[in-house]
């Protein structure tokens, strides 16, 4: 009896302990393990927002998975570095040093005058001349105009004219010619005082028939006087360089941007050294021929229309187009200078457009430094021309020194104006 209590009793521990077993090993395998913890988690983080699908990975990657995620999270937030404009891309460029701003220089003011000055063609010589008042008088050399039977005036866009002298003098080398179409277009400005010896110059006009051909130089001395056919007397005497077919054309102050005389002379001996006419000493004569001029052309009657015979040049208007990218920056960071707008023709779309640009790119810790222009196509209609060009603009912040670029691309619709100078018409920012 007493042993059957001891199997009993070792039964029943046995049992037990099997139960406790059991228990023991059905919770440890039903808790989740670190692994399936830490799965878990990285689940739920990379759900896709659009999707939600899960992203599994393994347990050594969690870590690195979490840190790429906050780097994404960082770009994001970031905001750019610059607002964009229509039709514009803005963006940072890395250089090793600030670009330094474009001043008020000599090339801006020779983009701007070579609309003033022209290339004469007669019979017998070939010279340059540039625009005297707005009743269409061109002012060039006695010796260029001379027994001229005929004279053709050229612009720099190639468009041509017919001219007449209007005045001449057999004592002082200098001659007035009308051209009637072009009248109402204003001159530049002139010097009607002395200047003095130091100034800086350049000379335009058509050495060798190449028209707008620029030198640059200073005044070396006042004052200079020869007489040769003609009497020379109070001559600007300049290193600026001129050569045959310069004569006629236009002595320009690099600072103020006046005509301060018209070239003339060189001589044989040393010809790096040119000699002009000033203005002033000739402008009474200028406009006493000027004020008499329509009493002796009257009878002229213009077999032709100049319109008629203008024309479009790819070459031509390619340049045109350069031109008028290079005067941009000069107003983009002064807006006082408005000699682009020489470029667009008065109340146009196109004036507006070329406005808009300078306000919308214009800023006042802005510094433009560059602009680098291609044009892409030029296509040639019969009463005007599209051009497509690209640009890249240059500029700085002031403060940050950072250097950014602004890309542009436009379609450009150009005609002939009544005065036969290319003039855009529309601009279409692509």
């Amino acid at each position: 009896m007493a042993s059957n209590r001891k199997r009993l009793l070792l039964s029943s521990f046995f049992l037990i302990a099997v139960v406790i077993i059991f228990v023991v090993l059905y919770f440890q395998f039903k808790k989740p393990s670190v692994f399936e913890a830490q799965l878990n988690r990285v689940q739920f983080a990379t759900k896709s927002s659009n999707d939600m699908s899960v992203a599994i990975v393994l347990p050594e990657e969690v870590k690195e998975v979490k840190e790429v995620e906050e780097v994404e999270e960082t770009e994001v937030e970031e905001p750019p570095a610059e607002e964009e404009e229509i039709g514009t891309i803005v963006q940072i460029v890395e250089k090793s040093e600030v670009p330094i701003a474009p001043e008020k220089d000599i090339a801006m003011a020779i983009a701007n005058a070579k609309m003033y000055v022209y290339t004469i063609d007669t019979d017998l010589e070939q010279g340059s001349g540039f625009l005297f008042n707005n009743q269409g008088d061109i002012v060039t050399n006695a010796h260029v105009a001379k027994d001229a039977t005929y004279v053709v005036v050229t612009n720099s866009d190639g468009q041509q004219f017919t001219g007449h002298v209007v005045g001449i003098s057999d004592r002082v080398d200098i001659a007035l010619i009308r051209v009637p179409e072009l009248a109402g277009k204003e001159p530049m400005e002139m010097e009607l005082s002395k200047v003095e010896s130091g100034r800086s110059v350049f000379a335009l006009g058509s050495p060798e028939n190449i028209a707008n051909t620029s030198s640059e130089g200073k005044i070396l001395s006042v004052g200079k006087s020869f007489f040769d056919e003609y009497a020379y007397t109070d001559l600007y005497e300049m290193d600026a360089l001129i050569k045959r077919g310069s004569s006629g054309g236009p002595l320009i102050d690099a600072e103020t941007e006046r005509i301060l005389g018209i070239n003339s002379i060189i001589l044989e001996d040393n010809p790096k050294i040119g000699y002009a006419i000033p203005i002033y000493t000739v402008m009474n004569q200028l406009n006493e021929w000027a004020a008499n001029a329509k009493l002796e052309i009257e009878v002229v009657e213009e077999e032709w229309n100049h319109l008629d015979a203008a024309y479009f040049d790819e070459a031509l208007l390619t340049s045109f187009i350069e031109n008028y990218y290079e005067l941009l920056p000069y107003s983009l960071n002064d807006r006082t200078l408005t000699y682009y707008r020489s470029y667009l023709r008065p109340g146009s779309q196109a004036e507006g457009e070329g406005i808009k640009l300078i306000n919308e790119y214009a800023a006042d810790e802005r510094v433009f430094d560059a602009v680098k222009a291609s044009v892409e196509t030029v296509e040639i209609g019969d009463d005007e021309a599209e051009i497509i060009a690209n640009a890249t603009f240059v500029y700085h912040n002031e403060v940050s020194d950072e250097v950014y670029e602004i890309t542009h691309e436009a379609m450009y619709t150009v005609i002939i104006d009544e005065y036969g100078d290319y003039q855009i018409t529309n601009i279409v920012t692509k």
